[in-house]
């Protein structure tokens, strides 16, 4: 009996003991969770550092010499915000949180309450989170701000939650934080600080002859035509200009010089560029040997009814001498297909070689081909290009080349007809064609150091002035006119005063909107927040800061659209296209040759001599070739479906092993956890 008693103590006891050590953890938790709270300490276990500040915006913060006040108005009501909106408002304010402690604290000289001068130490970043109730002042500096209320998507209640950034007379507005991740919002902030504390100092030109800068559409009952996407981010940072492709001058200042889709450019234009290289000038060339797009930029032009589409941008563009010059080889007439970078259209149900989805593999070679060094390009992963060109570049002494997003070694060069994949068969016949040039192409390169001129001549508009002065020569002409006109035919410059860059890309739907963001309105404003489909505007905003801006902005501004794509889906799918290619390849030539002998027996049918007089044998033989014919194509057909299963087969796979390898580890080391115990517990 007494030991009964013993063991049932015994057992009590280890009940208290566990009971009282659980008590003692969950405190000990509580107390640990609640001190790192007000620490403010975190760890980013993210493969790309999500959740710590870049190397850019800390240069940022550390540049500032002038206070900065960043005020966070925020209807912080668990009654009107849903649990989803009060998580992302903290998110929002342990990202500004980390802004204030990485901006440093300077001195500078204050005016006390005596108004004298004195010398105090100041953080130079501040937040402030204001509540904008209805009827506060809170509310009337939100809209002093330049903020709008907008409705909560999950709640419908009228919400504020914007940012607004202020140095001295400068300010910048976040009216509404969208749902993104946290590298968007670090940029948002570090472009908005940056703004407001160097202002828009700089200059860009873009010379084009298509309506890049949005305003009237030439209707008056329409609305306004929309800028670009390009253009709106960069005007954000700088003072943007368009000015036509005929412009025979840069506007003075301008430190960009972007030229895009040049199909109208003149000599005199292509002077113009070249002079302004020559004078240290940068330059950014988007060219193109089919803009995909340049049929939906007609749709937009006036026509007749009935009629198809006028007008509009042709889908070929060059600098023929300029690139002659510069020593780049392009052909304006042949567009790269590359079958390790294309991509799978789903919408069409197959496979384009000529629409490229470019990953890391792309950004060049660290010895050669600094692409994946570059700060331009070293932190993207994902570009996508649709029917480019390509370069290929023998630098004239002087010029160093980078060629900083490169094909992969299986391209070829095909004509515009086969690369539209919205033509039947086309992306079938570069394939069944293809011959590898098994040398990786240039589709983005930068060529750096002194240029020499592409008009050895001098400006192209003299010398047609000089022709039709020479064919009125039996008019006398003075000698000092003679003089005049010499002089100002050889003041050009012939070669650089300065080192001058160029940034060439061959692809002109590389910044077009429909291939690069999605536009999304905010419920109850009259806010558009772009979602970006790939990093394309991202490599073109940090050229514009490698060539004239704030260079830190490229450390965050890579960090903003950071994927990891799904690179195997493609290859599977090229996978299952392989297993079946000569298979398919065999049908298509039975269906050809039964065609062929169709046509034959048809032509060689007089033609006064209706169908039904044919003899029996020749019907006979035609009715046996339609059928093999239709058995040929059905089988294709089938053969297709066949790569898509085996596709769709390993993807599923894929998809039921990830789901449940996690479940699966939990379960076995719950079991091996089960067994030890039991094993403890016996040996007791």
């Amino acid at each position: 009996m007494s030991e009964s008693k013993q063991s049932s103590s015994k057992a009590n006891n280890r009940r208290n003991t566990a009971l009282i050590g659980l008590v003692v953890v969950f405190v000990i938790a509580l107390l640990v969770n609640f001190l790192v709270g007000k620490m403010s300490l975190r760890a980013d276990l993210t493969e790309y550092n999500t959740y710590t500040l870049s190397d850019g915006t800390e240069n940022i913060l550390e540049k500032l010499d002038t206070p900065v006040e960043v005020r966070f108005y925020v209807t912080d009501d668990s009654k009107v915000m849903s649990p989803g909106e009060r998580t992302r408002v903290r998110r929002v304010e342990d990202m500004l949180n980390e802004f204030v402690r990485a901006a440093p604290a300077k001195e500078i000289e204050l005016t006390n309450e005596d108004g004298e001068f004195e010398t105090q130490k100041v953080r130079m970043l501040t937040v402030e989170k204001l509540n904008p109730e209805p009827n506060t002042d809170a509310e009337d500096s939100a809209i002093m701000d330049g903020l709008q209320a907008g409705m909560s998507g999950e709640t419908n209640n009228e919400v504020y939650f914007g940012i607004s950034v202020k140095c001295l007379d400068q300010s910048e507005t976040i009216p509404f934080v969208p749902a993104r991740p946290e590298t968007m919002l670090e940029y948002d902030l570090a472009r908005a600080i940056s703004s407001v504390h160097g202002g828009k100092a700089k200059k860009i030109a873009v010379m084009t002859g298509m309506e890049v800068g949005g305003g009237f559409s030439g209707n008056f009952q329409a609305p306004p035509k929309q800028a670009w996407m390009f253009y709106e981010q960069l005007g954000k940072d700088y003072e943007v200009e368009v000015i036509p492709s005929t412009s025979t001058e840069i506007p003075e200042g301008t430190t960009t010089l972007i030229v895009l889709h040049p199909f109208d450019i003149t000599d005199e234009a292509q002077f113009a560029v070249d002079q302004y290289l020559l004078g240290g000038g940068n330059v950014m060339v988007f060219v193109d040997p089919n803009f995909f797009y340049a049929r939906a930029l007609a749709q937009g032009q006036p026509q007749m009814p009935g009629m198809p589409p006028q007008g509009g941008p042709a889908p070929t563009s060059d600098l023929p001498k300029l690139f002659d010059a510069w020593g780049v080889k392009y052909d304006a007439n042949r567009v790269l297909a590359d079958l390790d970078f294309g991509s799978e259209i789903i919408r069409r149900g197959n496979f384009s070689p000529t629409f490229l989805t470019l990953n890391r593999n792309a950004l060049g070679d660290e010895a050669s081909d600094p692409g994946m060094t570059d700060p331009m390009t070293n932190m993207l992963n994902q570009l996508n290009m649709l029917t480019p060109g390509a370069f290929e570049i023998n630098p004239k002494d002087g010029v160093e080349v980078d060629r900083l997003v490169l094909s992969s070694k299986n391209n070829q060069l095909v004509g515009s007809f086969d690369a539209d994949p919205t033509q039947e068969g086309g992306s079938d016949r570069i394939r069944e064609n293809f011959e590898s040039h098994d040398q990786r192409r240039a589709l983005v390169a930068r060529l750096t150091g002194e240029f020499k001129t592409a008009f050895p001549e001098g400006n192209p508009a003299n010398a047609e002035e000089n022709e039709e002065e020479a064919e009125s020569e039996n008019e006398e002409k003075k000698d000092e006119e003679k003089e005049e006109a010499k002089e100002e035919a050889e003041d050009f410059l012939k070669q650089s005063t300065a080192p001058g860059r160029v940034l060439l890309i061959a692809d002109v739907d590389f910044i077009y909107d429909a291939n690069v963001v999605r536009r999304n309105q905010i419920p109850g404003l009259n806010i558009v927040i772009p979602e970006m489909l790939n990093e394309n505007l991202t490599l073109v905003q940090n050229a514009a800061e490698q060539m004239s801006g704030d260079p830190d902005l490229i450390k965050v501004r890579s960090r903003t659209t950071v994927r990891r794509p799904f690179t195997r889906q493609n290859e599977w799918y090229r996978e299952a296209q392989e297993k079946y290619e000569d298979e398919v390849k065999d049908f298509r030539e039975k269906a050809k040759e039964a065609e062929t002998r169709l046509n034959e027996i048809v032509s060689q049918t007089p033609e006064n001599i209706d169908q039904a007089l044919l003899s029996p044998e020749v019907q006979s033989e035609l009715r046996k070739l339609q059928e093999q014919e239709i058995q040929f194509r059905k089988r294709e057909r089938e053969l297709q479906k066949e790569v898509t299963r085996e596709f769709r087969r390993k993807l599923a796979t894929y998809k039921f092993g990830n789901a449940l390898l996690m479940p699966a580890l939990v379960i076995i080391f719950g079991i091996g956890l089960a067994i030890v115990r039991r094993k403890r517990i016996a040996a007791r």
